[in-house]
């Protein structure tokens, strides 16, 4: 059992210092073109999707990005389910500390 502690800190902080900031998107039907629609909204840096009409995207602020996202997404005719800060869980932080542990052993 290794019991070295690894880092102090509120979920918060922690989150904020492991993980970018995000927005996590739900629509009816997938986008036409999320490319460019995604890359003309100047807060998006980065954008993912899994699954049809899922889609995760990396901002600096999710509060400024949000309503950018969501008025370009109506603006483009998108049918929205959901638009909200996607947030890690303290099983997240815990595995990523853990992993971050393992890559300086190695």
């Amino acid at each position: 059992m290794n019991t070295k502690l690894r880092t102090v800190g509120t979920i918060d902080a922690l989150r904020e210092q492991l993980f970018k900031r995000s927005i996590a998107i739900k629509t009816v039907a997938p986008l036409a073109d999320a490319q460019r629609l995604f890359s003309g909204i100047a807060s998006v840096e980065s954008w993912t999707s899994e699954e049809p009409g899922s889609y995760l995207l990396t901002v600096e602020d999710p509060a400024v990005a949000a309503p950018e996202v969501t008025r370009a997404l109506v603006g483009a005719g998108a049918d929205v389910l959901s638009v909200g800060e996607s947030l890690h869980s303290l099983e997240d932080v815990y595995l990523e500390l853990i992993a971050e542990d393992s890559g300086d052993a190695a």
